[in-house]
């Protein structure tokens, strides 16, 4: 009994809460709320098209930053978290149209990009393919926005209008 006891605090003592969608399976690194959306940090790094597709399953989009507000939350919110997630690259659905300097979110929408916060030197476009728009909540000291190639593997930051109460949260370890 005594060897239950320990191993049930061990786990307990080291979990982390992680929280998913209720019809889901799927175990997500961090969620929080800005304003009326909510975004989810997936636990594991992919490109840019696979993180479309992976928000896209699971009835999200990737994460769009329309406003100075929106981006000032969601960058607080990624500092707050601390360890990898303060310190680590996110994609965005913001993606360069083909030979052009527009920038538009990838929504249902295609709607072009008004606001920026791009990082110094940024949108760099360095040898020619950095086309996807990524959020760094730690790397500039103006600006917080890189474009980064698509093919690169980051954590995708998927958002919803999901309530609050169709999320729930279950302890695991992670190391």
């Amino acid at each position: 009994m005594h060897s239950f006891l320990a191993v049930w605090c061990a786990f307990i003592c080291f979990a982390t809460t992680i929280a998913y969608p209720k019809n889901d399976t799927k175990l997500w690194s961090h969620t929080f709320k800005v304003g009326e959306k909510s975004f989810f940090i997936d636990i594991e790094k992919v490109n840019f098209d696979d993180a479309m597709k992976f928000c896209n399953s699971q009835d999200m989009q990737l994460a769009t930053l329309k406003t100075s507000s929106e981006n000032a939350n969601l960058l607080a919110q990624l500092r707050g978290i601390g360890g990898y997630v303060s310190t680590s690259s996110f994609w965005t659905s913001g993606t360069k149209l083909a030979k052009s300097n527009d920038w538009i979110w990838l929504t249902n929408n295609l709607e072009i990009i008004t606001f920026f916060d791009w990082g110094t030197g940024e949108p760099s476009n360095n040898d020619g393919n950095e086309n996807c728009l990524v959020v760094a909540p730690s790397f500039y000291s103006s600006g917080h926005w890189n474009d980064a190639p698509c093919t690169s593997l980051l954590y995708p930051i998927c958002e919803s209008k999901l309530n609050p109460k169709n999320i729930i949260n279950v302890p695991i370890r992670i190391d």
